[in-house]
């Protein structure tokens, strides 16, 4: 099995464990006589036997406090992996001028965060009354006694003119916004009594006069005109007597103690005369 004649490290192990002495095997040579004294000693006390392979290199023994060696330098060409970063999270830079908040002291609460405070933005300036509605309308304001006239064919085909009495007062409302006017029509042999209400303000944006009405045989209106000196004309849409209609209304100042008024409706061939009333004081 051993070409070379040697004797396997684990036989002389075996023998050393043992007697404490090494003995060669297929040797018949001994050690000479005088060398007595190391077998008057004692014989060493059994030592334990532990598994080693024959065919192991034993490893250099460590000493006591030693280091532990360097790793082997690597060998030409050998790529070694990069060294791993350890990850470090950086808070972004603070911008110039940012004030940062203080650190919480452990076991302190920290406080709610402040709420953020929005100046309330200023509510716009009122509007004023109109100036100029205010002067048109002064020279309509009071009570009026009216003459209501009907045209022939103004009722209906065929109808003949009629004449009524009506009522008329006008006064300023809501700080001068508007002025408010009421109308009492007298009852006639072919009409029934009727009652209304109107109210004219002012449209700032366009500069046109507002109309509005509304009455008590379910006639409602609403338009607008441009005032032009002492009258007005308003173009106005709306409700005769459950009919849709446009109107032409027109208004007009006769002096301080006049007023004119015409009721105009388009009826598919222009506009024709309703009523006119003519107003003193």
């Amino acid at each position: 099995m051993f070409t070379n004649g040697a004797v396997p490290s684990l036989f002389l192990a075996v023998a050393i464990a043992s007697n404490g002495s090494i003995a060669m095997a297929g040797s018949s040579a001994t050690k000479p006589a005088t060398q007595t004294s190391s077998a008057s000693k004692a014989a060493p006390a059994a030592m334990s036997v532990s598994w080693v392979d024959p065919f192991d290199e034993p490893s250099p023994p460590v000493k006591p406090g030693a280091r532990p060696a360097a790793a082997a330098p690597a060998k030409p060409g050998a790529t070694t992996p990069a060294p791993v970063k350890p990850r470090v999270t950086t808070p972004p830079p603070v911008k110039p001028g940012a004030t940062t908040a203080a650190p919480v002291k452990p076991g302190a609460t920290a406080a709610a965060p402040a709420k953020l405070e929005v100046a309330a933005a200023a509510p716009p300036a009122q509007s004023l009354p109109s100036k100029e509605l205010e002067v048109f309308m002064k020279a309509f304001e009071g009570r009026w006694k009216c003459s209501t006239n009907f045209p022939a064919g103004s009722l209906g085909p065929g109808s003949q003119p009629i004449s009524a009495r009506t009522d008329l007062s006008i006064k300023k409302e809501f700080g001068g916004f508007s002025w408010h006017g009421e109308f009492k029509l007298a009852k006639t042999a072919i009409t029934s009594a009727t009652s209304g209400v109107f109210q004219i303000g002012y449209a700032a944006g366009p500069k046109q006069a507002t109309f509005l009405s509304y009455d008590s045989v379910g006639s409602a209106m609403m338009g607008a005109g441009t005032l032009a000196g002492d009258s007005v004309t308003f173009a106005e849409e709306g409700f005769l007597k459950g009919t849709k209609v446009s109107v032409r209304e027109t208004l007009a100042a006769k002096g301080p103690r006049k007023l004119f008024h015409k009721f105009e409706i388009e009826q598919g061939h222009g506009y024709q005369v309703i009523a006119e009333d003519t107003c003193m004081k």
